[in-house]
């Protein structure tokens, strides 16, 4: 995948929504979050989440985050903080403005303000956005320093204003902070699931602290898309499945996918795992970008206000790279 992908994928996962509609790897905001545990003492150093390369000190009554790479709050505040490479920057600087957001949802109040980083620079934009019935108050900060690029998205729902004051929130954004980057092993070894089985691939990258790419074949990072690839994508919010919605939530994401044309479900097969509903898809589709015929699997795991979702796809004639990547789903287990 090409960092622009990388970038479009995190531009989807954290905006507020419902588990019906498109999401891939990671975006601008999500809905209100599980409570993690107790919340930190008060420091001035920042706090990193594990593994992580990007840091704060977060506001009074927040936690860090044992879903994603972040920090949450029990009344719903959220902040999510998404690494990208250093070439995201550039790309971001020029799409991160009020009008393109606007599109999103997100109503930007104002213009972008310059940003104090340690050791770098960096923009943030305040605003609201609803989603779900609710209304957040919403910044999103892009700041680079020399482990790459940031992410930080701080939503906090009209209910938790005086939890987390804004006040708060922005004495927050001037503490982020970098650290050097740990190590992909380290980083897969801090996601909230484990995958038992590899089945041939290997871990290419993490995202926001939830999100694994998986590949088979020497590059990391493949524009052309040539080798065959796993995302691995648990759900960031609690805003669960209806019993018996499953299948039709996962053939509408699947057929939302950006990356596929003409999606058509081949196979379909419905089970259990413990008190889970599983659904696996078998299909094909067209490369949007190459025109390439694809073979796509898809399985999800819905587990009461959470699921977890593992999209695989790869040429339309390698079968064997769809059934290892069915392997790989069936051995991912929450921690």
């Amino acid at each position: 995948m090409s960092v622009r992908e990388r970038l479009r994928g995190v531009l989807s996962r954290l905006g507020p929504r419902r588990p019906a509609r498109r999401e891939l790897l990671v975006g601008l905001v999500v809905a209100p979050l599980a409570i993690a545990g107790p919340a930190p003492e008060a420091c001035a150093d920042p706090v990193f989440p594990a593994a992580g390369a990007l840091g704060l000190t977060p506001p009074a009554g927040m936690s860090v985050s044992r879903r994603f790479a972040g920090f949450e709050h029990p009344a719903g505040a959220s902040i999510i903080l998404v690494e990208m490479p250093p070439e995201a920057w550039d790309q971001i600087n020029g799409r991160f403005t009020p009008e393109a957001l606007a599109a999103t949802g997100f109503r930007v109040k104002g213009g972008a303000e310059t940003l104090p980083v340690a050791g770098g620079e960096g923009f943030v934009l305040r605003g609201t956005q609803p989603a779900n019935g609710l209304t957040y108050a919403k910044w999103v900060a892009v700041v680079r320093g020399a482990p790459g690029t940031g992410l930080v998205t701080v939503q906090v729902p009209e209910k938790a204003a005086r939890l987390v004051p804004a006040a708060a929130v922005e004495a927050a954004l001037r503490t982020i902070a970098f650290r050097p980057k740990a190590g992909l092993t380290d980083q897969v070894a801090a996601l909230p699931y484990t995958v038992g089985d590899m089945a041939g691939y290997r871990p290419a990258a993490v995202f926001a602290g939830s999100s694994l790419l998986l590949t088979e074949g020497p590059k990391d990072v493949d524009p052309e898309r040539e080798q065959p690839v796993i995302v691995v994508a648990p759900s960031l919010g609690q805003a669960p499945v209806p019993s018996g919605a499953e299948v039709a939530v996962a053939r509408r994401l699947l057929a939302s996918q950006k990356d596929f044309a003409d999606v058509k479900v081949t196979d379909e097969a419905r089970s259990s795992r413990g008190g889970a509903v599983v659904v696996r898809l078998r299909g094909t589709g067209t490369d949007t970008k190459s025109g390439r015929a694809l073979g796509v699997t898809q399985t999800m795991v819905f587990d009461g206000k959470r699921y977890l979702r593992v999209l695989g796809f790869a040429d339309a004639g390698r079968t064997d790279a769809l059934d290892r990547a069915d392997r790989v789903a069936a051995s991912v287990a929450m921690r």
